[in-house]
């Protein structure tokens, strides 16, 4: 059924992330997007979302495929992000594609409800991952922007 969701999620890509873009822009906790163009808004997160596309197509939710969260960790260092607002970027993305897959649920050829519980269960294992390189990488950004 992970399949399923993956067709879902390239189909419904660009919506997914305009949709979280305007989640980021309204949320008052997140104050760093408010000097960035969209581009500068949205940076790997396209590629976050191909990423989970990719782990739920091969049916692997996480693990060493994980590469965007990392150079979005970065990025959002460089962009003088503060780390609470990176994470609640996440945590916003977390919350685009579960109302997505919740919109588009009729869409789905589930079988019972378990087997839906798998897949958003897959989800969270992923977005648990990419929160964790993410904030990885912007921790060890000064580091390496020394180092270089």
């Amino acid at each position: 059924m992970s399949a399923e969701l993956s067709r879902l999620l390239q189909n419904g890509h660009e919506l997914i992330v305009r949709d979280w873009a305007e989640k980021v822009t309204a949320d008052r906790r997140v104050k760093s997007d408010e000097r960035l163009s969209y581009l500068q808004l949205v940076d790997h997160v396209p590629q976050i979302v191909e990423e989970l596309r990719r782990a739920l197509a091969e049916d692997q939710p996480g693990g060493r495929m994980l590469q965007q969260g990392a150079e979005h960790g970065r990025q959002r260092w460089k962009q003088g992000y503060e780390l609470k607002e990176v994470v609640r970027e996440l945590t916003l993305l977390r919350a685009t594609l579960l109302e997505f897959f919740e919109r588009y649920r009729g869409a789905l050829r589930f079988q019972t409800s378990e087997e839906l519980s798998r897949s958003y269960q897959k989800l969270n294992i992923f977005m648990d991952d990419e929160i964790y390189k993410t904030i990885e990488a912007y921790l060890d950004a000064p580091h390496n922007a020394e180092s270089n």
